[in-house]
């Protein structure tokens, strides 16, 4: 049942959506799958094209800066999103689902969820980490390692003495295995990388002899997911969003490994 609210989208668009240019959506590396699905369902449900490129989300909103033309932004963490609206680029945003961040390494490096700790802080791993600022992941991370310091002084800083950043910046080659961090484990750079737990299921996929653990709670860091409705948008924009925040959509989030914010109790 639609509210009024979404009503009134929906009339508007079907005045405007049938000489509408396509419908560009940005998004974090992460959301790939899932904004992908969801995002091709609707254009199939309303007759539209909806485009989608992935990245780290601090260079999708950099792209968006310069210029180019994206109706919807689908960030990794809250401030990218919140810039956007800030600068008067954006109209509106939303957090509209939550992550967890887990630890990738080959079986043979052990970890489990009780010994990623004591794993992380032997003085011979190095971990991979995502650049901070450029990708909301090594913003988390740095996060992480504070965490880290605060259990165990000093600590942190030695984690993060021996970290790798992993990126791959525009106009380097694609990673051979189609991940970064499987690359740099696969070529021994790192022992372990830091990760989002919702992609399990494409590590599984990229580096079938490898676990995915989720960290201790005391070393979670709560990654949180905002989406931005740019300013001259499509005028079916807002009901992408709307259908991303809707039970239908944070049912696919939660399918992709995501935690939802909005799914309510069966």
């Amino acid at each position: 049942m639609l509210t009024f609210a979404r009503a009134v989208i929906v009339l508007a668009m079907t005045s405007s959506m049938a000489s509408a240019d396509d419908l560009v959506v940005y998004g974090a590396g992460s959301l790939r799958e899932a904004i992908g699905q969801i995002a091709s369902e609707f254009g199939h449900k309303h007759g539209l094209t909806v485009k989608t490129q992935f990245g780290p989300s601090g260079r999708m909103r950099e792209r968006i800066e310069k210029g180019e033309h994206v109706d919807l932004f689908t960030s990794a963490d809250v401030g990218h999103a919140r810039k956007l609206v800030e600068d008067g680029r954006a109209s509106v945003m939303a957090l509209f689902v939550r992550n967890t961040v887990c630890l990738l390494s080959p079986t043979k490096f052990g970890a489990t969820t009780q010994t990623a700790l004591d794993k992380l802080l032997d003085p011979v791993v190095h971990v991979g980490i995502s650049p901070p600022k450029i990708d909301p992941l090594g913003d988390y991370t740095e996060r992480l390692f504070r965490l880290i310091d605060q259990l165990r002084p000093g600590s942190g800083a030695a984690i993060q003495a021996r970290a790798v950043i992993l990126d791959t910046p525009p106009g380097a080659p694609a990673p051979r295995s189609g991940d970064t961090d499987v690359d740099a484990i696969l070529d021994g750079r790192v022992d372990a990388a830091i990760v989002y737990c919702s992609s399990r299921d494409r590590y599984a996929q990229l580096l079938p002899d490898a676990t995915i653990v989720q960290l201790p709670s005391e070393l979670q860091v709560g990654p949180e997911y905002a989406l931005a409705v740019l300013k001259d948008a499509h005028p079916a924009t807002q009901l992408l969003a709307l259908t991303i925040l809707s039970p239908e959509g944070q049912k696919i989030m939660a399918q992709r490994g995501f935690k939802p914010v909005t799914l309510p109790g069966e």
